[in-house]
């Protein structure tokens, strides 16, 4: 079958698609720095493992009014025949393959009819809703993009001045993560990745954690739980995932926080074994690159609490955060589901 991989991500509650083997990555929102002289929807630049990268608004590219942006954006980096350049989307949904059939040529608008209009390569029918697909080569075409990255690169990737400091209406915490997460980027050189602990920063009680991303088989959003019958109550439920069953768990419990009537809305997908198994978080605020030396050996307490599932602790922010072992909490014995029940 004749099949296109798309990327789908969310603007806004709007569903659009890009082309799949254009995407280098997806990444949290960093801090941007302001370039001089670029088009008004080039937000800013960003390094990424030493690759200036420039960033698309994509709701500026599309004519609509600028938003404040927030810890939740995402930046797509898409790969182009002059620099990688990145697009800023509410939130990455999934990838699909759709038969190229089921794409649709778009309305035929000439060039200067404003908005996404003449950005658009198709549009196509994905599960109960349209999507989008965006023309990527439309979308980045930014001529003088070498030259924003060679002029940033030359400047040093020095600090935003204070009167164009990025995302200025967010709150000190906000600014100082979004810093953080540009940082990383920029500290992760190619040449360090092996040796630097790949970190998914998850919250559960108000509590920072970090869970190693090579444990993490995905993230999701739980939408729906069906109840499991005869089961300890940190045991959720499942989801279908795709056509898997999968095992929900509260980990409140063994991480000695206060037990909630609600719980989080989004999981964190490893395996037991085979079977993929969730621990159900309030949320995932971002990907950190740890060298060696930056985990420190947890506080005895927290070790004697914790046992095997604690591995360290490290600074995160203006705070600390707990890394977990993931596989060894999903392998707690008390966490079996019995399936004679």
């Amino acid at each position: 079958m004749d099949a296109q991989a798309l990327l789908i991500f969310d603007l806004d509650g709007a569903r659009f698609a890009v082309d799949a083997t254009c995407v280098l990555e997806s990444i949290w929102l960093p801090e941007l720095t302001p370039v001089e002289q670029a088009p008004s929807w080039i937000v800013g630049v960003f390094s990424l493992r030493g690759r200036i990268v420039p960033v698309i608004d994509l709701r500026l590219r599309f004519g609509h009014p600028a938003r404040p942006y927030s810890l939740g954006d995402r930046v797509v980096v898409l790969a182009t025949d002059r620099v990688p350049v990145g697009i800023i989307v509410s939130d990455v949904i999934e990838v699909v393959d759709l038969p190229r059939a089921a794409i649709q040529a778009p309305p035929q608008f000439d060039g200067s009819v404003p908005g996404s209009a003449h950005l658009l390569a198709g549009e196509a029918r994905v599960g109960d809703g349209l999507v989008s697909l965006l023309d990527v080569a439309r979308l980045t075409c930014i001529p003088e993009a070498r030259a924003i990255a060679d002029a940033a690169q030359a400047a040093g990737q020095q600090e935003p001045a204070s009167e164009r400091q990025f995302c200025a209406e967010a709150t000190a915490d906000a600014r100082a993560l979004f810093r953080v997460r540009a940082q990383a980027l920029r500290d992760a050189a190619v040449a360090e990745e092996g040796d630097r602990l790949g970190l998914a920063v998850i919250e559960v009680g108000g509590e920072k954690f970090g869970v190693e991303l090579a444990s993490v088989r995905e993230f999701c959003n739980v939408v729906q739980i069906s109840p499991i019958p005869c089961c300890p109550p940190h045991i959720r439920g499942a989801i279908n995932l795709r056509g898997d069953l999968v095992i929900l768990i509260d980990p409140r419990a063994a991480l000695n926080l206060p037990t909630a009537d609600v719980g989080g809305n989004k999981a964190v997908i490893g395996t037991r074994g085979e079977q993929p198994v969730g621990i159900v978080v309030d949320d995932v605020h971002d990907v950190v690159y740890l060298r060696a030396e930056e985990l420190r050996a947890p506080p005895p307490a927290l070790r004697e609490s914790g046992g095997a599932e604690i591995k360290g602790a490290a600074r995160y922010a203006e705070g600390m955060m707990t890394v977990l072992d993931l596989p060894a909490l999903l392998a707690r014995e008390e966490w079996v589901v019995d399936e004679k029940v």
